[in-house]
């Protein structure tokens, strides 16, 4: 992964594509920008780099008229570079114009270097409304106005993450990608992907890990029934096979949860291969996208919770769980010295 500090602000842009007034407002001089502008452009890249939310996309070339652009243009050349923002800046304004509820902005090109390698990022800055003060002063008449007014024109702020961006990699042309949802003739669309960029995408490592605590409990929760320790075990062999390998590897997973069950064991492969996972070995940047797989939370039938770290669970030192006669279960919790509310 990228590390922040190692990237490097080559060229940026800046151009206005306020599909709200109908304003493609290209620029033609590259910004100036000092060290402050510098922090905001080099912190919203890490944010999308280092998201488990971004897509791993390839352009699909025959048909790409981004990546045709990007094959002829020199990113060392001032024209070249201004020439080629402008129009795919253009082109992004088209397909903007074709959803009426996708947000204008403006589009941030920017390249970059990291670990010797240059980078393209485009950076769409949706507009954002809030309040500013206004003040007008009549030249005729010593009164001076203030006033409360709401602006349609904000860009995000330097701590939020940007949900709309593309990140390329000039050298392979591999695509980073954030992308949202639209409606486009009466259907919701990617049209960063589909309409834009014209590229095939991946599904993002925490979706896929979604896909996969779903799967795994949805099977534990069909052919487990009420048998709760094993339940329990299921999910802490996920949360160990991460904290072994650092990675999810599907095939190896799904040996290891069930393939002692053939009938559990086919379930899980099918479903994998339902979205194209069966193959698949991932891993995920931030450690709150795991968040969910360190803890075991359980909610029984008149509404108790119980939240126990699976750690905890996996030593067995503190936590007991089993089943008494008639199929009640009994959980008990060990070597209590101080307890808080929350």
């Amino acid at each position: 992964m990228i590390a922040k500090d190692d990237i490097v602000i080559r060229k940026a842009i800046l151009h206005i594509l306020d599909t709200n007034r109908g304003e493609c407002i290209l620029s033609n001089t590259l910004l100036d920008p000092g060290p402050d502008l510098h922090d905001f452009i080099r912190n919203h890249i890490y944010k999308i780099v280092s998201s488990d939310d971004t897509k791993n996309c390839e352009f699909d070339p025959e048909y790409s008229p981004i990546y045709s652009i990007l094959e002829t243009w020199d990113e060392s050349d001032e024209t070249s570079f201004i020439e080629t923002s402008q129009a795919i800046a253009n082109k992004l304004y088209i397909a903007m114009g074709e959803g009426l509820d996708i947000p204008a902005a403006d589009l941030l090109f920017v390249t970059f270097q990291a670990e010797g390698i240059i980078y393209l990022a485009l950076l769409k800055m949706n507009y954002k409304e809030s309040y500013t003060h206004e003040v007008t002063e009549t030249p005729d008449n010593p009164v001076i106005n203030t006033d409360i007014i709401k602006t349609h024109s904000l860009l995000p702020s330097a701590t939020s993450r940007i949900p709309e961006a593309v990140v390329i990699n000039l050298s392979d042309y591999h695509i980073k990608l954030l992308e949202k949802k639209y409606e486009i003739n009466g259907e919701k669309a990617y049209y960063l992907s589909e309409n834009f960029l014209v590229c095939r995408t991946s599904i993002p490592p925490k979706k896929k890990l979604n896909i996969l605590t779903r799967v795994i409990n949805n099977i534990s929760n069909k052919y487990d029934g009420a048998d709760l320790k094993t339940k329990m075990d299921t999910k802490s062999a996920l949360q160990k096979e991460y904290v072994d390998n650092k990675s999810f590897d599907i095939e190896e997973i799904g040996n290891k949860l069930f393939g002692k069950s053939p009938e559990k064991k086919s379930e899980f492969d099918e479903k994998m291969e339902h979205y194209d996972m069966q193959y698949d070995s991932f891993t995920v940047e931030k450690e709150d996208t795991i968040k969910n797989l360190a803890y075991i939370d359980l909610k029984t039938e008149n509404d108790i919770q119980i939240k126990i770290p699976i750690e905890e669970y996996m030593t067995k030192e503190n936590i007991e769980v089993w089943e008494e006669p008639g199929g009640t279960k009994k959980i008990t919790i060990k070597n209590i010295e101080q307890v808080t509310v929350q």
